[in-house]
Order: C-alpha cells, then sequence, then structure tokens
C-alpha cells in the first residue's frame, strides 16, 4: 500500500487570501443558491467561465451547455463511457504507454480496447483502426507519461481519420495551463470546431488538493444525450466550491494564480534537475525525461538487471522484483512526504519509471528533498528483493571489468550450501553476464550486485554506489559502535532489521560506518564492512567465524603477511578500542579506508602502517580489473 499521509501542496502555489475573499462574497451575498442542489451537469455560472477561459488560451469553441463538471476525471471517463455506449460505440483506443485507469474504466465498462504506441511526436495515427467505429483516447499537448507533443501537421491527420471513420477524438488537455504560451499548440477541440473532439481539463494541477473540480467539453449531440441521463447522477463538486472557482475567474484571479504558479514551478523544476546533477553528479543512477509538464517529471532509474538463471519461478520472478522495487521505491518517497508514482508500462529490462510530482515540495526545500529522495531511492535498490529469501555479493568493476571474481563465487558456493542450494550457474558464465551488461550499458567503475533466491532465481544489476572521497581518504571516516549481530555472519544474506536499523543510526549521526558489538561485547564487522585496528605495527581483526568472510579482508590479510606484518584474528572486546593506535575500514567500495573515530575514541589516520597499507593494495589491485 502506498504511503501519502504526509503529502502536501506547498502553500506558496495558491493565494488562498483571495480565494476565501470569493467565498465569503457566495456566503454572504448568494446564500439562497446553497439552499438547493448543484446543478448536476455542473453550476451554469461555472459553465459560462469554463467555455469563456478556453476559447482565450486554448481555442476551445463551445457554450456552457456543452460543459460538464465533476470531481476528478475518471467520474468524467465514467459519463462519457454512458455516453458512448448510446451512441452505439463499442471501441475505444487509448495510448500505449498512457494513462491506465483510462483504460480499465472503459474496460470494465465493456469496450473493447485497442491500445496503440507512443512515439516521439505523440499517438501513432497509423495504427488507429480504419473500419470500425471508434473512441481514441489522446493527450496531445503533453502526452503522459512521455512528454510526446503532437506537431499540428498529425493533429489535422487525426481530425482526418475521425472524419473518414466516423469516430470521435477523446482530447486530454490535462496540463496545458502550465505549460509557457509559446509552446502551446491550438486544441484538436478548436481546429475541429467541436464536431469530433471531446475535450478534458482539470484545475487540480492550479488549485489545491481539497478542491477537485475537473471539466469536459462535448460536442453538441453529446449534450444532448448528457442531458438525458443526468438525472441519474449525483453532483460529486461541491456547490459551494463552484461558485466560488467561478467568481474566482470572472475576477482575473485565476488567471493571476496561474501565472504566478507558472513562475513558481518553472522556479521549483530549475531546482530539482540542479539537486539531481549535485546529488547524482555522475548520471550513474538517475536519468530525467520529459521535463516540459510543469508539475512532474519523469525519472529512469537504469539498474542495468540481467537475469542469469531463472531458477523454479521462470520468467514471472523477474517482473515480480521489478514491479516489488517499484512500490518500495513509492512508499520510500511518500515517507519523506514526496509524490512518486510508478509507470508500469515503461519499466521493463531492469529500467525503473517514476513520476516525481515536484509542484508539492516548497521550494526553499528542493535541494534537501531531492538529496534524501535520492538516497532513499539508492537503499530501496541497494536491499535488493526482500519478498524472497536470497544470498547475494556485491563485486566491484574497474575498467569494465570484475575484481576478485573466483573468491565471490566460492563465497557465494558457501552461502547457497548453507540453505542446501547448489550455484544454479558456473562462474564461466557469471563472467560472461557480468562483462556483457558493462560492455552493453559502457559502465567502467561501477558496483554490481548479484542475488541468488531460494528458488534458484540469479539476478545481476547495477548496485548504487559510492566511493569515498580524497577527503575521506586522508582524514578518515566517523563511525560508532552499535550492539546488534548478524544472525550468521558467516552467510552473506540480507539481515533487513538489522540493516534497517544501522542505516538509521548511520543517517541519524551522520556516520559512515557502524561498528558491530556482540551480546558478550565482541566487536565483530562493520554494519557492511570488515574492521581492522593497529597497535605497535602489528593488525588486530575479529576471528573469522564471527564475520563475514569479506574478499577484501582475505586480500589484506595476504598483503600483510606477505610483508611480514603480524596478523592477530582474535576476539576484540569493545571497552579496550582506546588501547589501538589506528583503525580502519575494508570493503568492495571503500577499499582500505581509515577510521577517524569510533565514539569517542581517536585514531591516528596517518599510522605508518595505515598508509603503507593503502598504498599496497592499490599497487597490488589497481592494474588487475580490480580496485
Amino acid at each position: 500500500m502506498t504511503l501519502e499521509t504526509n503529502m502536501k501542496t506547498d502553500s506558496a502555489s495558491f493565494d488562498f487570501d483571495k480565494w476565501e475573499a470569493c467565498m465569503r462574497e457566495v456566503l454572504n451575498e448568494t446564500p439562497d443558491l446553497l439552499l438547493t442542489e448543484s446543478d448536476r451537469q455542473g453550476e451554469p455560472v461555472l459553465r459560462a467561465e469554463i467555455a469563456d477561459y478556453l476559447y482565450r488560451t486554448r481555442g476551445v469553441v463551445c457554450s456552457q451547455k456543452q460543459v460538464i463538471i465533476s470531481a476528478g476525471a475518471q467520474q468524467l471517463i465514467n459519463h462519457l463511457a454512458r455516453i458512448l455506449k448510446l451512441m452505439d460505440i463499442e471501441h475505444v483506443c487509448t495510448e500505449d504507454p498512457g494513462y491506465a485507469p483510462v483504460q480499465s474504466i472503459f474496460r470494465d465498462w465493456g469496450f473493447s480496447i485497442s491500445s496503440i504506441p507512443v512515439r516521439e511526436d505523440g499517438l501513432a495515427i497509423e495504427k488507429l483502426p480504419t473500419n470500425i467505429r471508434t473512441a481514441v483516447y489522446t493527450c496531445p499537448q503533453n502526452q503522459f507519461p512521455t512528454g510526446a507533443v503532437m506537431p499540428v501537421s498529425n493533429r489535422y491527420l487525426l481530425l482526418d481519420w475521425a472524419e473518414e471513420n466516423d469516430s470521435l477524438i477523446i482530447e486530454d488537455d490535462y496540463n496545458s495551463s502550465l505549460s509557457d504560451e509559446e509552446d502551446l499548440i491550438p486544441a484538436l477541440q478548436g481546429m475541429d470546431e467541436g464536431k469530433r473532439v471531446v475535450y478534458m481539463g482539470t484545475f487540480s494541477p492550479t488549485l489545491f488538493p481539497a478542491v477537485r473540480i475537473s471539466y469536459m467539453v462535448v460536442p453538441e449531440d453529446m449534450a444532448d444525450l448528457f442531458d438525458q441521463i443526468k438525472d441519474e447522477y449525483d453532483q460529486t463538486c461541491s456547490k459551494t466550491e463552484q461558485l466560488t472557482l467561478a467568481r474566482f475567474m470572472h475576477k482575473g484571479w485565476y488567471q493571476d494564480n496561474l501565472d504566478r504558479v507558472r513562475t513558481l514551478y518553472t522556479e521549483k523544476l530549475r531546482g530539482v534537475l540542479d539537486a539531481i546533477h549535485e546529488y547524482d553528479a555522475n548520471g550513474s543512477f538517475m536519468t530525467v525525461e520529459n521535463t516540459l509538464n510543469g508539475v512532474n517529471i519523469t525519472l529512469k532509474i537504469d539498474t542495468h538487471a540481467r537475469t542469469i538463471s531463472l531458477g523454479s519461478s521462470g520468467k514471472a520472478r523477474s517482473a515480480e522484483l521489478l514491479q516489488e522495487m517499484t512500490g518500495r521505491m513509492v512508499d520510500s518517497a511518500a515517507s519523506l512526504g514526496i509524490k512518486v508514482r510508478g509507470i508500469s508500462q515503461l519499466s521493463r529490462n531492469g529500467q525503473i519509471y517514476l513520476i516525481l510530482s515536484y509542484d508539492q515540495i516548497p521550494a526553499g526545500e528542493i535541494r534537501s528533498a531531492v538529496k534524501d529522495l535520492i538516497q532513499n531511492l539508492k537503499s530501496v535498490i541497494t536491499k535488493g528483493g526482500l519478498d524472497t529469501p536470497s544470498v547475494y555479493e556485491v563485486i566491484r568493476l574497474t575498467d569494465g571489468r570484475p575484481q576478485f571474481l573466483p573468491e565471490h563465487y566460492a563465497r557465494l558456493e558457501n552461502s547457497l550450501g548453507a540453505i542446501g542450494m547448489p550455484v544454479p550457474f558456473t562462474c564461466e558464465k557469471l563472467e560472461e553476464s557480468i562483462c556483457k551488461l558493462a560492455d552493453e550499458g559502457q559502465i567502467k567503475d561501477h558496483n554490481l550486485k548479484l542475488e541468488v533466491d531460494i528458488s534458484g532465481h540469479g539476478v545481476l544489476y547495477l548496485n548504487p554506489t559510492h566511493y569515498p572521497s580524497a577527503e575521506q581518504y586522508a582524514e578518515g571516516v566517523k563511525t560508532e559502535l552499535f550492539y546488534g549481530e548478524r544472525k550468521n555472519p558467516n552467510i552473506k544474506m540480507m539481515d533487513q532489521e538489522l540493516r534497517d536499523a544501522t542505516d538509521a543510526a548511520i543517517r541519524e549521526h551522520d556516520l559512515y560506518e557502524v561498528i558491530l558489538v556482540d551480546r558478550s561485547g565482541q566487536i565483530t564487522e562493520g554494519s557492511r564492512s570488515n574492521i581492522f585496528f593497529i597497535k605497535n605495527g602489528e593488525v588486530y581483526t575479529s576471528p573469522l567465524h564471527q564475520v563475514l568472510p569479506g574478499v577484501t579482508r582475505g586480500k589484506i590479510i595476504e598483503i600483510l603477511k606477505s610483508k611480514g606484518i603480524t596478523v592477530h584474528e582474535e576476539p576484540i572486546s569493545a571497552d579496550h578500542i582506546g588501547a589501538f593506535d589506528a583503525a580502519f575500514i575494508s570493503g568492495t567500495s571503500p577499499k582500505v579506508l581509515p577510521i577517524a573515530a569510533v565514539n569517542d575514541t581517536i585514531y591516528d589516520v596517518n599510522d605508518p602502517l595505515l598508509r603503507d597499507l593503502m598504498c599496497w593494495y592499490d599497487a597490488a589491485f589497481m592494474n588487475q580489473g580490480a580496485l
């Protein structure tokens, strides 16, 4: 279930004082109007204002009799479906990808549905049927979710198709009011003079969420049909709000507020794009598409996922993983009060498409909100698939080739063996898949995550990567003790409860890592790393049975022993951490990373042995397709 409890609109996007003044006039000057039920078609005074506004701004030609008002586009589509049935139209074409609820409503009404692909110039008109009377739903001005704009020439082709096939066009112009005037192309309805076009619009992006007022303009013969059936429906919009909006528009205040909103949303869009560039500077995680909307943008999260073994669940498992990860991204954004929606029609092959509604974020909070959003979405990817138990490996690419692959494969084999499973692919096949993924995605330096679940389904994908900065290597990082332990430290399996707790501690205290302490008070490892201490030129680390057998850890121990450095693999009491001269973290991303402090204990980040080890490690593995 998606969380939306914290979401609200930026108060700067609406002039509530003027709205209140209009509502006060309605209550004080026309209280008698409020003592009767709403017009089922919508209040005539508001319909007249809408007709005048649409003619001035979009070239829509209609009278107030042709305007139908309701609370939301989906209710209007229900009205439209009933009218189409009365017209003996049983077939509807919708856009692919497109606004999914529309297709669902028409399908529920029993219409046969055809999906028409959307290209860069909008609906593929040549794909429309030519032998059956049809209603085609399209967003020609700013197609949802691609942002495609249908050029004038194609609009005339579409109108010609409707005329030749005795068909209808449903033009959803849902967000044109926020587009720059120079980017607007005349509405199909005006080009057709309202003969075969149903025009739909909404005030939702330009008012505030508590007021849901949408409208459609239908040809005159369809208006007559609605007049015959409208008494069967209640008006779903508040009469008070309709009358208030009519005054708000008549005074010119709606247009004033619209101009204000356009400026504000342009500023917000620029802030969102700048923040994404800042916090995903290398563009390896998030790509922005469709920036023409005015209230939201499309985000493409490309994990480059590649299935390397289907397992007993087959191809369905890959789709389930994508759907599950998308759902968790939506919920993760909602926990921050940010509205994000998944676009299932576009998401495939490891690409997750999301709609980010930035209009609801106050301009002054854009930067921090985007930073938090990127961190949360990366965390979702890092945690991988959670609904089925799985083991995993994080493998580092350097210059497009995997580091320490035989060691990672051996550990994967050990982890799966512990739960009674064989590895469902060879090390050679894994290497082939990794190299192909890297070559096709032109990925040089990055981390990959390999997951194999208990069904035998294996998937390989990009893991959001954060390598330490030069400053962190020079000055060390801050850590703290965390009392918790892995259920089985020798198996690389996600312990979600522990990971969530350690991640929360890292964020709360602005740490690089937390150091786990078990129930006996002994230091074991980091939440996603191994840890070493140095004293008098000798190295200390927890025994192997207490920790995850880190691949980097093993390489470090090999280097130290080859240099004649004594390595003690023995229990380390958390009470004795002050006895050491220096400390460092090891792992796939950090390599050898100095620790500046554990809680209040300060360490020498320039310890000679530590600095030598950092150089030895880089020298040993810099040119081996691994760091």
